[in-house]
Order: structure tokens, then C-alpha cells, then sequence
């Protein structure tokens, strides 16, 4: 029978895991940016803040959206 090598145990496959990693750092990094620029828009326009666990929960099209439309209010 033959034994694979598990993929956390190869250079390879330590290397992808990282990249994995680095990968969702970043989008996190940026999901969190555009939820402080939301979080920003709604406190100057005097608007009830969203809570952050409800934008957590929305992907990055979404925030983009909103944060969209904070902006056309704002006329930015």
C-alpha cells in the first residue's frame, strides 16, 4: 500500500498553507477597513452605527456597497 505524505509535513505544502494564510490576513485586513470607513460615515452622518458582528457577516461586495453609498450621501 502506499503512503502519502501528509501536505502540512512538505516544504510544499507548508509553503501553501502559509499562502493560505496570508491570504486571508489580508482580506481580513481589508474587510475591517472598509467596516471602520462604514462605522466613520455613519457617525458623521449622525446615523445609528450597524453593529460590527452584522458587518462581519456581510462580504466585501456588500461593505463596498454601503461604504458606496455612505459616500454618495456624504458627497465624497
Amino acid at each position: 500500500m502506499i503512503q502519502l505524505t501528509p501536505l502540512d509535513q512538505t516544504v510544499a505544502g507548508k509553503e501553501l498553507i502559509q499562502m493560505g494564510v496570508d491570504i486571508g490576513v489580508e482580506k481580513g485586513r481589508d474587510e475591517g477597513e472598509l467596516i471602520g470607513k462604514i462605522q466613520m460615515l455613519q457617525r458623521f452622518l449622525k446615523r445609528r452605527l450597524t453593529p460590527k458582528k452584522k458587518l462581519i457577516g456581510k462580504n466585501t461586495g456588500e461593505l463596498k456597497a454601503m461604504l458606496k453609498k455612505l459616500e454618495s450621501e456624504l458627497n465624497i
